[in-house]
């Protein structure tokens, strides 16, 4: 009787966890999904507050161009890549495509230092959304 009652429990705290996982044939959103979405499967796309004015404002005053890039006149684009999660954090920050490692690093900073966003939603829930941006340093 007791084995039966634990097999009641486990079924009862599993089965439903399969409910609210991410319908991965037809890329729904369910409830609980910790599924991640492209930026164009979404209803609502995630946002920078003010927008991307906002987004463009933030990073110019938050940019610290890495002097050793300044004394070796290095330049170029680091596209930076990251998720917004489900409550508008940025989490899992990376660089896919780099220039100089003190460019990357101050790019990674930057971004990890954002504030929340607007969070994407997908079929009236909030996702995970993954983002790419590219960041022009020019001297």
């Amino acid at each position: 009787m007791r084995r039966f009652r634990l097999l009641l429990l486990i079924i009862g705290i599993i089965v439903p966890s399969f409910f609210y996982a991410q319908d991965k044939q037809n890329g729904n959103a369910v409830a609980g999904s910790d599924a991640e979405y492209s930026f164009d499967q979404l209803e609502q796309k995630p946002e920078f507050p003010d927008g991307n004015a906002g987004l463009g404002k933030y990073l110019s005053e938050n940019i610290k161009y890495p002097k050793k890039a300044v004394k070796k006149n290095i330049t170029g684009k680091v596209f930076v890549q990251f998720v917004i999660d489900k409550t508008g954090k940025v989490i899992d920050v990376t660089v896919p495509r780099g220039v100089d490692k003190s460019l990357d690093k101050e790019a990674v900073r930057v971004v990890k230092s954002m504030p929340n966003w607007k969070p994407g939603m997908k079929d009236g829930v909030p996702v995970k959304v993954r983002y790419t941006i590219p960041i022009n340093f020019k001297l």
